[in-house]
């Protein structure tokens, strides 16, 4: 089973969802996703820290591990 990701721009302050893919748009979710997410965490939360990248647990990795403030 697949995930589907979608893609989302900013535009006044507010998130869009934009009409194709990530694959379609040429991104990948490790390579583009993964890196802008880890080098931008406030896009996550606020006051969010990541410490942690590919966390293996129990249940599988996790993509990212972080704290909040």
């Amino acid at each position: 089973m697949s995930t589907g990701i979608k893609v989302w721009e900013v535009k006044d302050d507010t998130l869009e969802a934009v009409t194709i893919t990530m694959a379609e748009a040429g991104k990948k979710e490790v390579e583009d996703l993964e890196k802008w997410l880890a080098t931008n965490p406030e896009l996550i939360g606020e006051g969010i820290v990541i410490i942690g990248e590919q966390v293996q647990t129990r249940s599988g990795p996790l993509d990212f591990l972080g704290l909040d403030s």
